[in-house]
């Protein structure tokens, strides 16, 4: 019997505690974006729900909500949404929607320091490619 749900858990844990710790090292790779991303073409609406409420927990602990938070909130479910309009396959969609979610985010919250610091972008959505298509492996082994 497959466990796609519990491998999920295991991967968004995976991805805050990798995230938390390249961080500490000076490394900025947003893996927890980027899982959230994969499960948007894996899981229905109630369990992205969920998933994302954990990482905007764990990204933002405090009670208030910042407009990098709602946008952070809002990329999981455009995936989501992209995936149920298009029905692109997960291999071509989740690079797509990463590279858009990404782009987004950067270009929103800070568009001065983004043009100016492209090289940081380009490595943050390598390392975020290379973990989703890690967690897309591993997802399709689980269902």
């Amino acid at each position: 019997m497959k466990y796609p749900l519990f491998t999920a858990i295991l991967i968004i844990m995976l991805a805050c505690g990798l995230q938390f710790w390249l961080a500490s090292a000076g490394i900025f790779i947003n893996l927890i974006l980027a899982a959230l991303i994969v499960f948007a073409f894996f899981f229905d609406a109630f369990e992205m729900a969920i998933f994302v409420l954990f990482a905007v927990f764990v990204v933002n602990w405090q009670p208030a909500m910042s407009f990098e938070i709602v946008l952070f909130i809002l990329i999981p479910f455009a995936a989501f949404m992209f995936h149920r309009i298009f029905a692109w396959a997960a291999w071509a969609g989740i690079p797509v929607m990463i590279v858009c979610g990404f782009l987004i985010l950067y270009v929103a919250i800070a568009p001065g320091a983004f043009f100016g610091n492209l090289p940081a972008f380009f490595a943050d959505v390598a390392g975020s490619l290379l973990f989703a298509e890690l967690a897309l492996v591993t997802l399709r082994q689980a269902i």
